[in-house]
């Protein structure tokens, strides 16, 4: 990342079939951009606070959390730059 900030990220369905046909239909996007480590600390502690947040409520666990792993943990910010989708038949 240090040579080439340059990143993309692909995410696609499960597919589908359409009825009396064999061939699998797949909806795929893929987000091209820039990606950096995140350096500030404060901002560091928030994304991965939201980021426990989204699966338990439990602020005692969070806090143990962030006391012993917030200092090992290392975050990257991706900035998108250009989106391109399409479905596939693979037939």
């Amino acid at each position: 990342m240090k040579k080439c900030e340059k990143a993309s990220y692909c995410v696609y369905d499960e597919g589908y079939r359409k009825e009396g046909e064999w061939a699998l239909n797949i909806k795929s996007v893929i987000v091209f951009g820039k990606i950096h480590l995140v350096e500030d600390k404060e901002l560091s502690k928030k994304i991965c606070t939201g980021l426990t947040q989204k699966f338990t409520d439990d602020e005692e666990y969070l806090q143990k959390e962030l006391n012993n792993a917030l200092s090992r943990v290392q975050c990257l910010e991706f900035s998108p730059v250009h989106m391109t989708g399409k479905i596939v038949n693979e037939s």
